[in-house]
């Protein structure tokens, strides 16, 4: 109740008061009584009207306050769903970051299983791949004789300086129990001295060759070095052939061999392989086709496998 209603309560209360205990004293109430009544009677209904005016604005008050609780609790609840919402989506997001690492700590383990796998699997065969490392080159060192049959006649009558010579190996040329080149391999060289007795007077036939490449095991051709030099004597009836090795001197394959027109000394091997001998022709030189002669590398030469 507001402050003007208690107000006009209390001096009707009082008035009322007033008029009973002068009934009681058997007193009228007098004309100052009388007067003073209608002043409290005549102020009531404006104190009743202030109070409802007070009374309705404490309650638009009451209103306004809770309309505004209300906003405030339906912001406090905005609030709490969207820390709610964040709440959620932080979680999501961890429960993803999670999973992401958890597979690419599976991927890793797995990568790292197969590369420890696969590093086994190579030190396995390592030692294996080691015993199959390639051969060393065949290095045939100088002075290594070569035995070779002539695959052509070579005259000194029709020869001339720069001619080529054709040949093959007639036997397997071994360095230790390794093949550098097998028998029968195609041999070449040129011509490199002819003197012939037929074309001048006195002169001593003299046949130079020089053989100069050899197809080795591997199939590719190498060059090589190796001199022969044939002279024959054409004063007499009994012509001889002497055979100088030049850097391959001394170098005899076979032994010396004897027969009834003299004899086949160092790289000339007589028998069905055939005899260079100085011929009655006038004095030549001539080396028949399937002759076979021995020629001994003057430098070393290298065979790749």
């Amino acid at each position: 109740m507001s402050k003007h209603s208690s107000s006009s309560s209390l001096l009707i209360l009082a008035t009322a008061g007033v008029t009973l205990a002068l009934t009681a004293c058997g007193r009228s109430p007098s004309a100052t009584d009388a007067a003073a009544t209608p002043t409290a009677t005549s102020t009531a209904p404006a104190d009743a009207a202030a109070g409802t005016d007070v009374a309705q604005a404490e309650a638009d008050r009451a209103a306004a306050l809770a309309a505004k609780e209300q906003e405030l609790a339906e912001r406090e609840a905005a609030v709490k769903q969207q820390e709610l919402e964040a709440e959620l989506a932080k979680r999501d997001a961890e429960n993803a970051a999670a999973a992401a690492a958890d597979q690419k700590a599976r991927a890793e383990a797995t990568a790292a299983a197969a590369k420890k796998k696969a590093a086994a699997t190579t030190a396995a065969v390592a030692p294996a791949v080691k015993t199959v490392a390639p051969p060393q080159p065949i290095v045939v060192p100088a002075g290594t004789p070569l035995a070779i049959e002539l695959t052509s006649d070579v005259s000194t009558k029709t020869a001339k300086v720069g001619d080529r010579v054709q040949g093959r190996l007639q036997s397997d040329l071994m360095v230790g129990n390794r093949r550098a080149a097998s028998a029968g391999a195609p041999v070449q060289g040129a011509v490199t001295q002819v003197v012939s007795g037929s074309s001048k007077i006195g002169g001593v036939p003299t046949l130079g060759l020089e053989i100069d490449s050899l197809v080795v095991a591997n199939g590719t051709t190498v060059p090589i070095s190796g001199q022969l030099v044939q002279q024959g004597k054409s004063d007499t009836g009994k012509d001889t052939a002497k055979i100088l090795g030049g850097a391959a001197a001394g170098a005899i394959i076979g032994h010396q061999i004897n027969h009834k027109n003299g004899s086949v000394v160092g790289g000339i091997l007589g028998g069905a392989a055939g005899t260079a001998a100085a011929q009655k022709t006038g004095g030549e030189v001539v080396l028949a086709a399937g002759t076979v002669i021995s020629v001994s590398t003057e430098s070393a030469f290298q065979v790749d496998r």
